[in-house]
């Protein structure tokens, strides 16, 4: 789980920003909301976000994916980063970013700290709590003059000068220690144990123009454990009238090494010859069961069933699924739902999931399941940077509606639309 995000000069990140799933003293439905990782820390399961257009909500999610991806992907010797520093300023467009993750793996916390531009890394550092004081890991810095870095790990970490050198040889100047780890052969726990949390357990981002319901279709065709009963179910709480989802195959041949299209997903059974698998949704209406194609199904129908198949890998794995806008194509109601089914099952299944997600869905602001520390607002500075802030860091009366408040002004993060 998440237990802080910190990032400086990075898109719309000028100054040090920091997202915090620390949970406040509110009890309100603090069973579903919070997960105890142990006797002095609650950890957060959502974080909602809101801010107007242009004001760098979906950056904050792009920033948690962009650590993600350096984690784990490697370089070449002569690639960029990917890093794109704050550029409505003459100083911080030379200089590095930062990031840093504070998160917790069952009960052991770990933070994690990067320095890089968009050539190479200038300082990586990882400390873990063993017990209650931290024990460094490793800690990495770059070396101007020899154009190479300085590695040492800590005093508690067993690995022999030669497994260090070989991780070491396997870590370019643009690449994390983390990623030049899934070169190697190695073992080395600690570092495994957090590369594996970044692969398994932080979900890429999702976009609006996501195509996520093909991943879900996938996990049916594939019958993954209980999956489709769980989205069936879901959808039928829904109010989708969907009573089944089936699959057709038909064998075919292709010489020219193409896999199909829209609406397909194709399964290959050696080099000459492929599956192809339609997909078919039987709608209940008028007392009887009509069959049909997924390419007959609405955008919204779609949008929802990518989310649930999104859903149960989550409470499966105990993993962080991020969401960049999430009301695309759905009502309002099914977005409330959705939230609500998500902090549900993580209680029933007692999983250490997280939800982050944008929105200008305000009605949520007046739904019960709503706490001030899961609300957060991004909001654009005079210089063109983001400032990020809770809703936990107003003064509140109890019997002030969060919706009236925010619709007033009264929190920012709102557009200033002139006259028409």
């Amino acid at each position: 789980m998440i237990a802080e995000f910190k990032v400086r000069n990075f898109l719309s990140f000028k100054e040090e920003q920091i997202l915090s799933f620390e949970a406040s003293s509110d009890k309100n439905l603090q069973e579903y909301h919070c997960v105890e990782v142990n006797p002095d820390e609650r950890i957060l399961r959502v974080a909602m976000i809101y801010g107007a257009n242009a004001s760098g909500k979906s950056n904050l999610l792009l920033a948690i994916d962009f650590l993600r991806e350096i984690s784990l992907i490697s370089k070449n010797r002569d690639e960029k980063t990917g890093f794109i520093p704050f550029r409505f300023d003459d100083t911080t467009i030379h200089e590095p970013g930062s990031f840093e993750i504070s998160i917790y793996i069952k009960t052991i916390k770990y933070i994690y700290s990067v320095v890089l531009d968009a050539d190479l890394i200038y300082e990586e550092k990882l400390v873990y709590y063993p017990g209650k004081q931290p024990a460094t890991v490793f800690h990495r810095e770059h070396n101007i003059n020899e154009n190479d870095y300085i590695l040492k790990t800590g005093s508690t970490i067993k690995i022999s000068p030669v497994e260090l050198a070989v991780l070491k040889s396997n870590t370019l100047n643009n690449m994390t220690l983390l990623s030049g780890l899934s070169k190697t052969n190695i073992k080395f726990s600690v570092l495994q144990s957090v590369y594996d949390w970044f692969s398994k357990s932080l979900s890429e981002i999702i976009r609006p123009a996501h195509m996520l319901y093909r991943q879900t279709i996938s996990n049916i065709v594939n019958n993954e454990p209980g999956f489709k009963q769980f989205v069936l179910e879901s959808l039928e709480n829904a109010d989708f009238n969907i009573a089944d989802i089936q699959v057709d195959s038909e064998g075919i041949q292709y010489n020219n090494g193409q896999t199909g299209y829209a609406g397909y997903d194709i399964v290959s059974d050696n080099t000459e010859r492929y599956e192809r698998k339609q997909v078919y949704f039987i709608h209940n209406a008028s007392g009887k069961q009509t069959r049909l194609s997924i390419n007959l199904q609405s955008s919204g129908t779609l949008q929802y069933i990518g989310l649930l198949g999104k859903l149960k890998s989550i409470i499966d794995n105990s993993s962080v699924l991020n969401v960049d806008e999430l009301e695309n194509s759905l009502h309002p109601d099914l977005v409330n739902y959705f939230i609500n089914n998500f902090l549900y099952h993580s209680k029933k299944e007692n999983a250490q999931s997280q939800f982050i997600f944008t929105t200008h869905n305000v009605g949520l602001l007046a739904e019960d399941f709503v706490r001030k520390d899961i609300v957060w607002f991004t909001e654009k500075k005079e210089d063109g940077s983001t400032h990020l802030f809770s809703l936990d860091d107003f003064d509140i009366r109890k019997n002030l509606s969060f919706l009236k408040a925010y619709q007033a002004g009264k929190f920012g993060a709102v557009p200033n639309l002139g006259i028409i």
